[in-house]
């Protein structure tokens, strides 16, 4: 049974591709044609925007729908959940180096103060 119920869903989501690749074959073929249709009458105002732009957006969502279309966080990573605790961690770490280095150096340099020190009272 959960075999054929994967098997349905893959076959959906073919289902769903075809059909989003024959709208975006439509949408080509129109606004190209709109562009033509454009072209001839003299140019001008470039009126095929309004449907490119409208059917675009309609395309776009689908797209989005049907995964086809990275997702925001893949674009803009500091809107993911994880991003805050990576920067936080990150920034931990950071902290924590400069700690460590800066206890490193005020050794060094009691040393040095020790050195010299005994040196110059000799």
């Amino acid at each position: 049974m959960a075999d054929n119920q994967s098997e349905f869903e893959i076959r959906q989501r073919v289902k769903n591709l075809r059909e989003f690749y024959r709208h975006l074959t439509i949408y080509g073929v129109v606004n190209l044609s709109l562009i033509l249709i454009w072209a001839i009458s003299g140019g001008g105002y470039f009126w095929p925007i309004w449907v490119i732009v409208g059917w675009g957006v309609g395309i776009g969502l689908q797209a989005i729908s049907l995964g086809l279309v990275p997702v925001i966080e893949d674009i803009f990573p500091f809107f993911s959940p994880e991003w805050e605790d990576q920067q936080v961690k990150e920034m931990m770490k950071e902290l924590k180096t400069s700690k460590t280095e800066k206890k490193t150096e005020k050794k060094s340099e009691e040393k040095s103060d020790k050195t010299t020190g005994s040196k110059s009272s000799k």
